[in-house]
């Protein structure tokens, strides 16, 4: 009995040096194992769980269909779009970020656009097969990042929502504004001076960066309860 008892002993001693060996050199591993057994904070939740989050991203995209059929003339017309959750759900990258106790950086921003993983924002395909059906033009303004125009397009491809007539007006350098860019779309000037300019119809989004400030402006707003300016 003594011979077990202190074999029992032993054991626990050296579990419990293994562990404080553990909580020496990685303060954070449990820190990590809590954060990983915690749930999503709501705002993530909320995009990837709840019902409520799909049917209201579909019945806004449903009132912008409407809205374009009531606006269509068969004229040089433009719909400009975002990209990042109003066609494309980055919410594998925000859970992500909680899961390794991390948040937005451009570096893993930069690293999660190049592997074409984000998935498609509910309604919006049905969406935009009515605007190419149209022939209204597509131009999608974002704050990607240029560099990462061609994976920005593979992703698109993936998801069946690209073609080769889209316009992409991404971000040049931190000056290159987005309503530097819906300039030029209006102008037909400089990254446009090869297409000419277009009548802007509609604007969807998911934040008011998106948008014009006149208020008499076609805008359709996508919930995004991640990330904005607020």
């Amino acid at each position: 009995m003594y011979t077990y008892r202190k074999n029992i002993i032993l054991t626990l001693s050296s579990f419990s040096i293994a562990v404080l060996l553990v909580a020496y050199f990685n303060p954070n591993y449990f820190q990590k194992i809590k954060k990983s057994e915690t749930k999503l904070p709501n705002d993530i939740r909320w995009v990837v769980k709840s019902n409520e989050y799909e049917m209201l991203c579909k019945k806004i995209y449903s009132q912008a269909a409407i809205g374009t059929k009531n606006l269509y003339s068969n004229k040089r017309q433009a719909i400009i779009m975002d990209l990042d959750e109003t066609i494309l759900d980055n919410s594998k990258y925000q859970v992500e970020n909680f899961n390794k106790g991390e948040t937005f950086n451009m570096e893993s921003w930069a690293a999660w656009v190049n592997r074409k993983e984000a998935d498609l924002v509910p309604g919006v395909k049905e969406y935009i097969d009515l605007v190419r059906e149209l022939g209204i033009q597509l131009i999608f303004i974002s704050n990607r990042m240029d560099e990462r125009l061609e994976a920005t397009k593979e992703n698109m491809t993936q998801l069946n929502v690209y073609d080769k007539k889209d316009i992409y007006l991404l971000r040049l350098n931190k000056e290159d504004k987005k309503d530097i860019r819906r300039k030029e779309v209006v102008e037909g000037i400089n990254r446009m001076t090869e297409y000419g300019p277009f009548n802007v119809i509609l604007y969807i989004g998911d934040a008011m960066g998106d948008f014009l400030k006149d208020d008499e402006a076609n805008k359709y707003i996508l919930p995004n309860p991640m990330y904005g300016k607020w």
